[in-house]
């Protein structure tokens, strides 16, 4: 049994549909994209698994944990905590606020800490270990402007994953996590005016912009046993753009 935060949109629905297919029930998590989450839920349910659709703020404990909580509760337990829910609000920071600051970690490690803890609570009580996926991103590893909130999240959810990967593996829980470049969601069309995918790929080493179908198969494999030996890692799914990056 799965359960997938953000998978109301993007990357989150790529993985939720990727789970299902490969055989799990997922609890589809949302917070603002409803109709996406029901969609995604809608999809699952044609493939002959269960989903549950579950609203939840991440970054507020009671209701990560009863995300968590409830997932154990329909679905009868937890193997795979996929914390993909993530905020990205580019600002320059001499005009960086507190509430964006707080807000912008709150979502993206805040709720990592507070769903991946749970659920190994759950996973311990349960035995036969588990599978935790975090989410990072380029900017884990490459810095730009108008983003240091952002990437002090994204380095920050690097090192927390090798933490907790130390301290779960005794309870055969590993922990790793997924680092997306320019993967083309619909925000990439709300907010970034003239966004173009044909001039965004001619930079990226492969050729192209990425997919969520281009992520989901990562997660779908380090939550399966040919993973059972990875853990503490970070993969880039860029595209080689962190290869270019660093020339």
């Amino acid at each position: 049994m799965a359960c997938v935060t953000g998978a109301g949109t993007g990357i989150g629905v790529g993985i939720a549909l990727a789970m299902a297919e490969a055989g799990a029930d997922v609890a589809v998590n949302y917070y603002g994209s409803e109709e996406g989450a029901r969609k995604t839920a809608d999809q699952i349910e044609a493939m002959g698994r269960r989903a549950l659709l579950h609203k939840a703020d991440v970054a507020i404990g009671d209701e990560a944990r009863g995300l968590v909580d409830a997932t154990v509760e329909r679905l009868g337990r937890i193997d795979v905590m996929v914390n993909n829910s993530g905020v990205t609000w580019p600002k320059p920071f001499l005009e960086l606020d507190e509430e964006t600051w707080d807000r912008t970690f709150g979502i993206n490690i805040r709720g990592a800490f507070l769903c991946s803890q749970r659920a190994a609570q759950h996973m311990v009580r349960q035995g036969g270990g588990g599978r935790i996926i975090n989410f990072s991103s380029v900017h884990g590893f490459s810095a730009t402007r108008n983003h240091a909130h952002y990437e002090a999240t994204k380095g920050g959810i690097n090192m927390f994953t090798k933490a907790c990967a130390i301290e779960l593996a005794e309870h055969n829980i590993t922990v790793n996590c997924i680092a997306p470049g320019a993967i083309e969601v619909e925000r990439y069309y709300r907010d970034r005016p003239g966004y173009d995918r044909e001039d965004m790929g001619k930079r990226i080493p492969i050729g192209r912009v990425g997919f969520p179908a281009d992520v989901a198969p990562l997660a779908v494999f380090l939550a399966s046993d040919d993973a059972g030996y990875i853990t503490g890692e970070t993969i880039l799914v860029d595209g080689g753009l962190i290869a270019r990056m660093a020339l």
